[in-house]
């Protein structure tokens, strides 16, 4: 638990978005958004009585870093894998699952943060969990602290394996040639070398 904490403090130090929402936008505010997003156009905040989380669009982040794209493309596309594997009763899921999803937080410049979460529960037509990390620009940013959210707002996900390290943590395994030595090195110890198990492919 402690090392998934260090994991996704790391991850949310490098990981917080900016982009416009709204009707009006300036050309800067403009081009900030097409570099964080693969499409043009405002970006809408999911309502609370929006349908299921299958048949929601997906939250499309873009990054300058192609590796980073890489990352959020592959963990999209095993999320559903993760999820399956999982799942426990009663709508809970593993203690050793963890997501990487996007908040909207309305701060000045910042509308959107990326926060790590654990203790995951479904939760209607979305999950519960609590913060694994602390946030930065939430209002009830403190670690444990209870958070909603939706399937389209799930960036990565990470699992521990029964060896203690990690499956997933797609967007940590694509930083890690820009961290300095010795992180990087206890960092990639931390992780399986196949980000997804064979079981789930």
């Amino acid at each position: 638990m402690l090392v998934r904490r260090v994991i996704a403090v790391l991850c949310a130090l490098g990981s917080v978005a900016t982009l416009a929402v709204g009707e009006t936008r300036t050309e800067a505010e403009e081009e900030a958004l097409a570099r964080i997003y693969d499409h043009p156009g405002p970006v809408h905040i999911i309502p609370n009585d929006a349908l299921p989380p299958g048949l929601l669009p997906t939250l499309h982040v873009r990054s300058s870093d192609p590796a980073m794209n890489r990352a959020f493309a592959q963990a999209r596309a095993s999320l559903p894998a993760a999820l399956a594997a999982t799942e426990k009763s009663n709508g809970w899921f593993s203690p050793s699952l963890a997501l990487y999803i996007a908040v909207f937080v309305n701060a000045p410049g910042t509308p959107i943060e990326f926060v790590w979460v654990d203790s995951i529960q479904r939760d209607g037509k979305g999950y519960r969990g609590k913060l694994a990390g602390s946030a930065r620009f939430l209002q009830d940013n403190r670690l444990r602290a209870p958070i909603s959210f939706l399937n389209p707002q799930i960036a990565d996900w990470a699992v521990q394996a029964e060896d203690g390290r990690y499956y997933g943590y797609f967007t940590t395994r694509a930083r890690l040639p820009s961290l300095d030595e010795p992180l990087a090195a206890k960092l990639r110890a931390l992780l399986v070398g196949n980000p997804v198990p064979a079981l789930w492919k």
